[in-house]
């Protein structure tokens, strides 16, 4: 039972990665058979990593048609994005006092391996250190429900991130400069326009998604 969980886990983790990387991004859809040989699994722990990936909306499992990755309405996205202002700029707001000077250097670092992924042209690192930032920023305070539903919530965003960053490249310089801002405002002490800076970010994220 336990190696069955295992695999199950890894199924998950293995599949989620690759609608995050855009492996599906042309045919917007897969298979069964399909992860079955690319990931040389059985299928019973890709039915149930399946399963898992259906009622977190990443997929659609259409029988005798396969599985669809599901694409994001513009109603979606934009409620999506607001949940995320609403969350992150409350947390922020509550918890910028109590960000030390270990924290800057976290922070710092994510920027840094930002601008290393943007030179190698590595969109799919990139979006997950682009996570990473947001998710420390998060965690200073220390909510799970907050962290939790985030987590679900930029998992939606992420897939349609990965084929936004492809088409519009330039975008990742730009939001790595805002995390600059950001960051620096925190540094300096400025915490009103550390949220705003957020917010900013969080909207002009929301306009490229939508438009």
């Amino acid at each position: 039972m336990k190696q069955r969980v295992l695999l199950k886990d890894i199924a998950y983790r293995k599949i989620k990665e690759k609608i995050m990387r855009g492996d599906f991004l042309d045919s917007n859809s897969t298979s069964e058979n399909q992860l079955v040989e690319e990931l040389q699994m059985s299928r019973t722990p890709i039915r149930e990593a399946l399963q898992r990936l259906q009622h977190e909306g990443l997929i659609k499992i259409i029988s005798n048609q396969g599985i669809v990755i599901q694409e994001l309405s513009i109603k979606e996205t934009n409620d999506l994005f607001d949940m995320r202002i609403a969350i992150e700029t409350y947390s922020l707001k509550k918890n910028v006092g109590f960000i030390s000077q270990h924290d800057f250097k976290q922070l710092d670092d994510i920027i840094a391996r930002q601008k290393q992924a943007c030179a190698e042209r590595d969109v799919f690192s990139f979006i997950q250190l682009d996570g990473e930032f947001h998710q420390y920023l998060l965690e200073l305070g220390g909510n799970s429900l907050f962290i939790q539903m985030m987590s679900n919530i930029r998992d939606r965003l992420y897939f349609d991130a990965n084929r936004l960053h492809k088409r519009y490249p330039d975008s990742i310089a730009r939001l790595i400069e805002e995390h600059v801002k950001i960051t620096e405002a925190l540094k300096k002490g400025d915490y009103e326009l550390a949220v705003q800076e957020l917010e900013q970010h969080l909207q002009n994220g929301k306009i490229t998604y939508i438009s």
